[in-house]
């Protein structure tokens, strides 16, 4: 074989690698960023538990032969989310809020199934799983207040008719 061809295969196989190893995956387009952007943008991944990395575009469909087809055009990053699967792409919304007028997230793998960028922008305007979390906590202590708070007034009312 060629070396160009057992080098393909070999990025191939780097790219199925890193699709099983990675708990979600965010297909992004970042044709028109500056590199100073680019790089404050790929340092702030890498921080949220992701790496950003650019493969040829025939590449991944080759890679991703096997699950769905992703039309993919111009510069296109695959972000994998080691740690958390949703902190980069809360990320990634942002920077694109700030510096763009649409989003450039195209896609992405999330729990074996492909989610369009649509969904994923949406997703990216929920709350964080620490808030939600944090929220929860507080609506259940808010319950068992109210219930003590209840109880005590139901036994000054019985040391009342006592």
């Amino acid at each position: 074989m060629r070396p160009i061809i057992i080098q393909k295969e070999k990025t191939v196989r780097e790219i199925q690698t890193n699709l099983q190893n990675a708990k979600a995956v965010i297909f992004y387009n970042f044709h028109n960023i500056d590199n100073e952007n680019l790089f404050i943008l790929r340092k702030d991944l890498k921080k949220a538990g992701g790496f950003w990395k650019v493969y040829k575009n025939t590449l991944v469909k080759r890679a991703l032969s096997s699950k769905k087809d992703l039309e993919l055009q111009q510069a296109n990053a695959l972000i994998f989310c080691q740690k958390d699967e949703y902190q980069p792409l809360k990320i990634l919304n942002k920077f694109d809020q700030e510096n763009f007028e649409k989003s450039k997230i195209k896609g992405g793998w999330y729990e074996e199934d492909y989610v369009p960028g649509q969904t994923l922008t949406e997703w990216a305007k929920l709350p964080s799983k620490p808030e939600l979390l944090q929220t929860l906590c507080y609506y259940l202590q808010w319950h068992l207040r109210k219930i003590t708070y209840l109880l005590g007034e139901i036994q000054k009312k019985k040391e009342k008719q006592s």
